[in-house]
């Protein structure tokens, strides 16, 4: 048996109050009193309403515009590819809606960001998505860009300082907590060992998230066996230094916190017994991983993260209902043996 549709005069018969007054408190227009939005939002709780949102976004006859800001990527650079990827089908099921996604892209510079991020700004759109990777230079325009008034979407970092919806990703301090109790599990106890924790392929400067699992990391480490000696090393373009080869060796495990592990893969073969912790399921890190290089791949899932942070400010847009101000995905830990389920 199907569920009754009821209609704004059913829903303002039960409520007691006229038409008029469900049909702005459903579509969040004009003034209503408050004792009769209660008594429409209980009717609207009660019968579970959910508006027609394609017969709302046809009489809208206006496409509702979500500005989407993020990197410049090509085949090479998998994770953003992938997020770029979970975009797309969610702006595609949105669509019929009267979503309609425009995509503009930053070189991996703070000078691009903020021009890409105010070129956004200057389209006027009704919300925006943006990767956040340049900290500083994002608090420094957004007071521009809260003059529109109109909610932000973050993937991959939040930044506090800013007022947004929703921020979609993981919990990056944990994150680093959780790949150190693992590396722990994978490499002896004593004597005291040397790890490295490898940043590739981003600017740390700039990089909040990696920050946080190295903070993680360090933090597991320090109350469980302090002895150990961490080192970090830094590169901000994926041109990994021909040095490393002697430098390696020293090391008993290494945590790469970005998806660029499998840059390390020459110096990684020439010392099977280092232990490795990567992350994201990008195609030479799954490769790595099936030889027995890489141990473990911790997966962020930047295709979901991109699909979700669409879907909250689609059903802010449409819905005008609040969304979680934090949507963090589990950290998942993936081996050779459960690989499988998750290609």
């Amino acid at each position: 048996m199907h569920p009754k549709k009821y209609t704004l005069q059913d829903i303002a018969e039960l409520a007691q109050v006229s038409r008029g007054t469900v049909d702005r408190v459903v579509n969040n227009r004009g003034k209503v009193s408050a004792k009769a939005k209660e008594k429409v939002e209980k009717v609207l709780k009660e019968i579970d309403y959910k508006p027609n949102l394609i017969a709302r976004s046809l009489k809208r006859h206006k496409n509702l515009a979500i500005a989407v800001v993020i990197p410049q990527h090509n085949q090479h650079d998998v994770y953003w590819d992938q997020c770029a990827q979970g975009i797309q089908e969610a702006g595609k099921k949105w669509s019929q809606f009267g979503i309609e996604l425009n995509y503009f892209y930053y070189q991996k510079s703070k000078e691009s960001f903020v021009k890409t991020l105010m070129e956004a700004w200057q389209t006027g759109p009704n919300a925006i998505l943006m990767a956040p990777i340049y900290y500083e230079e994002l608090k420094w325009v957004f007071p521009q860009i809260e003059q529109l008034d109109i909610p932000i979407g973050f993937i991959n970092t939040p930044i506090e300082e800013v007022d947004y919806l929703t921020f979609v990703g993981q919990d990056y301090k944990k994150s680093g907590r959780l790949a150190a109790q693992l590396m722990e599990n994978l490499i002896k106890s004593y004597p005291p060992q040397k790890i490295l924790i490898a940043h590739i392929g981003v600017d740390t400067d700039h990089a909040i998230h990696l920050h946080d699992k190295e903070k993680g990391f360090r933090e597991y480490f320090a109350e469980r066996i302090p002895d150990f000696e961490i080192e970090t090393i830094s590169f901000r373009t994926d041109n990994v230094s021909k040095n490393l080869d002697s430098f390696m060796s020293d090391f008993a495990g290494v945590y790469v916190t970005t998806s660029k592990t499998h840059l390390l893969s020459e110096y990684l073969s020439s010392h099977p017994k280092i232990k490795v912790i990567g992350y994201d399921l990008v195609p030479r890190n799954i490769e790595l991983l099936r030889k027995g290089t890489i141990n473990m791949l911790l997966n962020q899932n930047p295709k979901m993260q991109g699909h979700a942070c669409i879907d909250h400010l689609s059903n802010h847009l449409l819905y005008n209902i609040a969304v979680d101000k934090k949507k963090l995905f589990p950290i998942d830990i993936v081996l050779t043996e459960n690989l499988p389920s998750y290609l």
